[in-house]
């Protein structure tokens, strides 16, 4: 960073407004802050430079005149203003105190002197269903493990209004202060969380947390098409916050368990059909399974291939709230048959000599055998 440059030490252009020029600086100030860098005198100078910086482009007087002059220009007292002299007119409290509330109290909410809520956590549960049971959709009941207010105080952690009382470390704002050389700053009370109040007789049926882990029994409707992987939130499902803070949500995800015939590609159904040689050679109808129960007839045309594809439009999963479906897609398997009667090889035989071919000899199953007894 270069000290005589203020736009180029903020990264900001020479027209940047107020409001960028604060951003830039506070991104600036918490990467470089001397706590955050203890023992680095590199980014203890830089963060000399970036307040030195932040007070001359912040206030309009300043600026005008670096603007103008430079910085020999505040130097040499231009206009009727003097040097720095240690960040005078400079208002800390207001340079330090957002960025600091968000350093140490992040999540925290509420302001001084009072217990600060806190959102719950979010819980995470997976739900295994049939594809019959995502094609028609389906109600599953969900049990689970989660934190819940503390009947016994009503979240408060303490055994009546008397097990309570005013953090003597910051006594009751939640916040301490620090000096480092010119430098003052605040942060959350260390002893009270930044809550403003500590617990002398804690709950005894909570000791103090305020929640306590309970079994939810609850059922999720998990809609008709739902797909692999989907995620379903029940908002307020999850763990209990803080000092009335908001519940955390629950994320169901759905997964589905393998089907004996179907296969699903998003909306559509793959079913793999068999059909036998002779049947593909001269065409004819097979019947099939569809997703609602029971089976369905489909023509087979003469001379269907192995892997050809014919699709049944409107039998697959449902779409667009039910009120459409995706198609079924018949994926044709040709089955040679493994052991073939007398007269089957014979009809074979017959059907290779008029496609050219004279069929190979018959092996008897203990030729080989014989071969080698002799």
């Amino acid at each position: 960073m270069a000290s005589n440059d203020y736009y180029r030490t903020l990264g900001v252009a020479r027209n940047a407004g107020p409001d960028e020029i604060k951003s830039a600086y506070r991104k600036l100030a918490m990467k470089h802050h001397p706590d955050r860098n203890q023992g680095n005198t590199e980014s203890e100078s830089v963060f000399k430079e970036i307040n030195e910086a932040y007070e001359v482009l912040s206030t309009p007087e300043k600026r005008q005149i670096y603007d103008q002059y430079g910085a020999e220009g505040l130097k040499a007292g231009a206009g009727g203003r003097g040097g720095f002299g240690g960040f005078q007119g400079a208002d800390l409290g207001d340079m330090f105190g957002d960025l600091f509330e968000n350093l140490f109290a992040q999540g925290q909410g509420g302001g001084r002197g009072r217990p600060r809520s806190r959102r719950g956590a979010d819980l995470k549960y997976e739900a295994e269903i049939t594809l019959e049971e995502a094609f028609t959709g389906v109600k599953v009941p969900i049990n689970f493990e989660r934190t819940e207010v503390c009947q016994e105080c009503d979240g408060t952690g303490a055994r009546g209004k008397t097990g309570i009382k005013k953090c003597p470390t910051c006594h009751g704002a939640g916040r301490v202060q620090y000096s480092q050389g010119f430098f003052a700053f605040s942060q959350a009370c260390p002893d009270c969380g930044g809550q403003g109040e500590v617990i002398s007789s804690p709950c005894k049926a909570c000791n103090g947390a305020g929640r306590q882990k309970k079994g939810a029994n609850i059922n999720i409707k998990i809609p008709a098409g739902v797909e692999e992987g989907a995620v379903l939130r029940v908002s307020g499902g999850g763990d209990a916050g803080l000092k009335g803070g908001d519940s955390g949500d629950l994320y169901i995800q759905v997964s589905l368990k393998h089907h004996s015939h179907f296969e699903r590609q998003g909306r559509d159904l793959v079913y793999e059909c068999p059909v036998q040689v002779w049947q593909a050679a001269l065409g004819g109808e097979t019947e099939v399974p569809v997703i609602e129960g029971g089976r369905m007839k489909i023509k087979i045309p003469q001379g269907t291939q192995h892997g050809k594809v014919f699709r049944v439009h409107e039998k697959g999963m449902p779409i667009n709230a039910g009120k459409n479906r995706g198609d079924l897609l018949v994926k044709v398997k040709i089955e040679v048959p493994h052991d073939l009667n007398p007269r089957q090889r014979e009809l074979f035989e017959e059907l290779s000599r008029l496609a050219g071919h004279e069929p190979p000899a018959v092996e008897e199953k203990d030729g080989f055998f014989k071969k080698i007894l002799g």
